[in-house]
């Protein structure tokens, strides 16, 4: 197994963000990535969770996964990167993004304009200044390459996941390597992460609907994350999802998510099973390090989820 993290959903509490941290820093993973929306609206600010497990967690790496570029100013993101950097004891990466529109647009309140040219400028600010390594997540080719010039690795996400499935991850990965090649970069020191959508259950069939609705809610409500899905050959999917999903809501464009796109974009199964998955697709895809993600409800993350979880961290 190469390295591997957890990551749970946008919508987890902050008291089930520290028992998860504490289960991968017990098992002595190599990641915990926390990820940022909206506070106000939905999840946890990123910096002040991580200031909160930072005195906590000794071993796994903590990082953002991801905070975006244009709710902060640039000397705010640099000051919190560098406060966490110094408070984990250099044991931090700063996971960068653009977001998408839906999110800077209705929920900050600012235009998405300019999201590459911001993430450059923003990157070669903080770098000036701060000591540590910088992740972005990469939409598309072009931001991909742009990564492999500026940062010093990438997130694929699948979910606010970015849904990147399998065959795409592999020909981004021929992507980084010609560019780091033509810019005398080694390709070793490069991290690459694939944050893949998990689900540890037993009954398949409910694991397949958890699944399910995971992929019809970022499909249908954002148009900016299923492009990508419509080039790789799930276009005719893509459009029933978001056809029901203006119509009928999440539930009705849920049963249209197919049985190839559960497989293509995310594991499930038991612990055993999930653990196996994530090796293979690390093996297959040529992926340095897999995150498991888990997409929940806020009061999904109980009993039954961290068991479920302390297994699967058990079997990497």
């Amino acid at each position: 197994m190469k390295r591997v993290g957890i990551e749970l959903g946008i919508r987890a509490p902050l008291h089930a963000i520290e028992r998860a941290a504490r289960i991968a820093d017990t098992k002595m993973l190599d990641y915990y990535l926390i990820p940022e929306t909206h506070p106000k609206f939905i999840g946890v600010d990123a910096f002040k969770a991580l200031q909160f497990l930072a005195e906590k967690i000794e071993n796994v790496v903590l990082g953002t996964g991801i905070v975006n570029v244009f709710s902060r100013s640039k000397k705010k993101l640099l000051d919190l990167a560098n406060k966490v950097y110094y408070k984990t004891n250099e044991n931090f990466v700063l996971g960068l993004g653009t977001s998408a529109p839906i999110i800077i647009e209705n929920m900050y309140k600012m235009k998405f304009e300019k999201p590459v040219s911001r993430i450059k400028s923003y990157t070669e600010y903080i770098k000036s200044q701060y000591k540590g390594p910088i992740y972005w997540s990469a939409i598309g080719d072009k931001m991909t390459r742009f990564a492999a010039e500026y940062a010093d690795g990438v997130i694929f996400f699948l979910k606010i996941f970015f849904l990147k499935p399998e065959s795409e991850i592999r020909r981004s990965i021929k992507i980084i390597r010609n560019r780091l090649c033509a810019l005398g970069r080694n390709y070793n020191s490069f991290e690459i992460i694939s944050i893949l959508p998990t689900c540890i259950e037993d009954n398949k069939k409910k694991a397949r609907n958890a699944l399910r609705l995971t992929i019809a809610n970022y499909v249908g409500a954002n148009e900016f994350y299923s492009k990508p899905l419509e080039k790789i050959g799930f276009k005719k999917e893509i459009h029933i999802i978001r056809e029901n999903f203006l119509r009928h809501g999440l539930a009705s464009a849920s049963l249209h998510v197919s049985d190839k796109m559960i497989e293509s974009l995310g594991v499930f199964g038991s612990a055993k099973e999930c653990a196996m998955k994530i090796a293979d697709y690390s093996e297959e895809a040529k992926i340095k390090t897999v995150i498991a993600g888990f997409d929940l409800s806020r009061n999904g993350y109980n009993v039954d989820f961290f068991k479920n979880l302390d297994k699967l961290a058990s079997k990497f």
